[in-house]
């Protein structure tokens, strides 16, 4: 068993801490600068990041803040969107090599059964049948990359200035225009 830590009192003697206690006054203020770390860290990284990308674009880049950092990096990564230069999804980019290469080998298996010489080993029924059922299988990946495409286009639409200005919500009555509401706030 461990020993316990005592908390030495002047005259009451030795009490013994409680691991509330323990994880209060030591670990949580511990914890809490290594997290702090990690996102200065991570902002330097950005920041380092970002004056590259600014100066390549002209900009020149002396001081910043962390929101500085912050505001420069949601502006940039919304005009790579803009400009459709964002990298796809991972799980997009797998769904696309996926496609790719099972179409590939259904074009494989299309030719090896369109040979002459295959006709002696393979059942002609049997190769029309696997043929069809490739060619609906590549047909069916097709129609999912066409309305993943579709969705992706919908979802771009939305999040056009255009858009979000066409869909603003009435007014209620009582409030009034241009005068925010104070929020409120927990702490």
């Amino acid at each position: 068993m461990a020993p316990t830590p005592y908390l030495v009192n002047g005259d009451c003697g030795e009490e013994p801490i409680s691991r509330t206690y323990q994880y209060r006054k030591v670990m949580k203020p511990m914890l809490e600068r290594k997290r702090r770390a990690r996102i200065n860290r991570c902002l330097d990284e950005l920041k380092e990041l970002m004056v590259t990308a600014l100066q390549s674009e002209g900009e020149n880049v002396s001081k910043l803040e962390k929101a500085d950092i912050l505001e420069l990096t949601v502006r940039h990564l919304h005009n790579l969107k803009r400009q459709h230069q964002l990298i796809l999804p991972q799980e997009q980019s797998y769904a696309d090599r996926f496609r790719a290469g099972f179409t590939q080998c259904a074009q494989e298996v299309t030719h090896f059964i369109s040979t002459p010489a295959s006709s002696d080993l393979v059942d002609p029924t049997a190769g029309r049948k696997l043929l069809q059922h490739l060619g609906a299988c590549v047909r069916q990946l097709d129609n999912v990359a066409q309305n993943i495409q579709i969705q992706q286009d919908q979802q771009q639409i939305r999040q056009s200035p255009h858009f979000r200005n066409s869909l603003t919500p009435p007014v209620s009555p009582g409030c009034e225009v241009g005068k925010p509401e104070p929020m409120w706030r927990p702490w």
